[in-house]
Formats: C-alpha cells, structure tokens, sequence
C-alpha cells in the first residue's frame, strides 16, 4: 500500500500531532516543551507550504 498526495500530507501532520500530545503529555512545563511545540509547528508549517510531488512518475518515466 502506496500513500500518495493529499494522503501523505495528511499521515505526516498526524504524525507530527502525536509527537505534540506526546510532548504535552510528558514533558514538564518550561522552555523546553516550548521549544519542541515550535519545531513540530515549523515542521507542520512546511509540510502544509511544500506542494505535493509525484515520487512515481520520477522512479519510473515512461
């Protein structure tokens, strides 16, 4: 099973919002926590921004 387009998009902020309840849910309150929330934010960020690529018509042109 192949995930393509929207759907990998869609794993990959999942992906990142477990990392957070997980950070919350874990991690003590302070600068630490703060700092790993902007960097599953900025990753969610790009994720959002980065247009979708096909990876199978570059493995296999025809």
């Amino acid at each position: 099973m192949q995930v393509r387009g929207m759907q990998r998009k869609i794993v990959a902020l999942l992906v990142l919002a477990a990392l957070a309840g997980l950070a919350w849910s874990t991690m003590d309150a302070g600068k630490v926590r703060m700092l790993v929330f902007v960097l599953l934010g900025g990753f969610a960020l790009r994720v959002l921004l980065t247009a979708g690529r096909r990876y199978d018509e570059e493995e296999n042109p025809q």
